[in-house]
């Protein structure tokens, strides 16, 4: 176990994998034998032309996300003016800090080459190629964030313990990944669009990345377990997984997958199950079963 305890059980078994849980600190990791991370696979994550996922219409829909990001950024702590963000994706929310929330200091880590040149060549970021483990770097920053990373990391701690050297006194840690304990996710076991074991390597629950960040000294100042981006479409995926007996097929469709007679199904499915997701999520804003987990902490000057 990554977390170094000797304690664990098998939380869940999908197609040979075994997803093991810590019983002393609840961290969630996928067994050895598939486990490891591998840069080239996300040499195709993105766009080579667009630095995008998707088509034109629904990458709008994320940059107008993104935005809302570089918003909820400025708002932790107003007066912040440098910000490392870690998987920094296509760079609009460092380019929206810069361009309208007056960010002196914008810099970003992606290991994707299509994702680094367009933030590089196109929106004119310092960004490096780079795993942040590999990063020397010479400065502080006000802010640190993480948005759906650190599940795909081999090594999560030493990122925490990293981070905690890289944040200036006072500052701001904002950290978001799927959520293990989510409802959607105890349903549908293996249908959960959370999982996606070609990325993900290690599963949290709120308790267990509470208990990491405390471990190096954050101070937690919010949680939950909503997210307007993620949750209701994550929600929605999964059970029409689960009712169709296929995978994400709705999703792969978005990101370019040619149009197939299963995309009918999950297409009705999706109309007639987003409402409802919605509502579910709505009222799970309070607890702990949403899809995702998202925390700001503070770094104890």
């Amino acid at each position: 176990m990554i977390c170094c305890h000797e304690k664990y059980e098998v939380a869940m078994e999908i197609s040979g994998a075994e997803l093991r849980r810590c019983r002393d600190c609840g961290l969630v990791v996928v067994s050895q034998k598939i486990r490891g991370f591998a840069p080239e696979i996300y040499q195709d994550y993105y766009q080579e032309d667009t630095g995008g996922r998707f088509g034109a219409g629904i990458e709008c829909v994320v940059k107008a996300f993104r935005f809302v990001r570089a918003l909820k950024i400025f708002l932790l702590k107003s007066d912040s003016r440098s910000i490392l963000d870690i998987g920094s994706g296509r760079g609009w929310t460092l380019y929206f800090l810069k361009k309208y929330f007056h960010y002196e200091t914008a810099v970003g880590t992606q290991i994707s080459l299509p994702a680094y040149r367009f933030s590089r060549e196109k929106l004119r970021l310092e960004i490096y190629n780079r795993d942040l483990l590999a990063i020397d770097f010479s400065r502080t920053f006000d802010v640190i964030s993480l948005w759906h990373i650190l599940e795909h990391v081999n090594q999560p701690e030493e990122y925490v313990e990293k981070i905690s050297q890289l944040l200036s006194d006072n500052g701001r840690l904002l950290i978001e990944v799927p959520n293990f304990n989510a409802w959607s996710r105890r349903l549908v076991e293996k249908y959960w669009l959370g999982l996606d074991l070609k990325h993900h390597l290690t599963f949290f629950t709120p308790a267990a990345l509470s208990a990491l960040l405390l471990k190096y000294g954050f101070k937690i100042e919010k949680i939950r377990t909503f997210s307007l981006e993620y949750s209701t479409f994550t929600s929605t995926q999964s059970l029409v997984n689960f009712i169709s007996g296929s995978q994400d097929c709705f999703f792969c469709w978005l990101g370019g997958e040619k149009f197939g007679p299963k995309i009918y199904l999950h297409t009705l499915l999706f109309v007639l199950l987003f409402p409802l997701c919605f509502l579910v999520n709505l009222i799970l804003y309070f607890f702990d079963w949403g899809e995702v987990i998202t925390i700001v902490a503070q770094k104890n000057g």
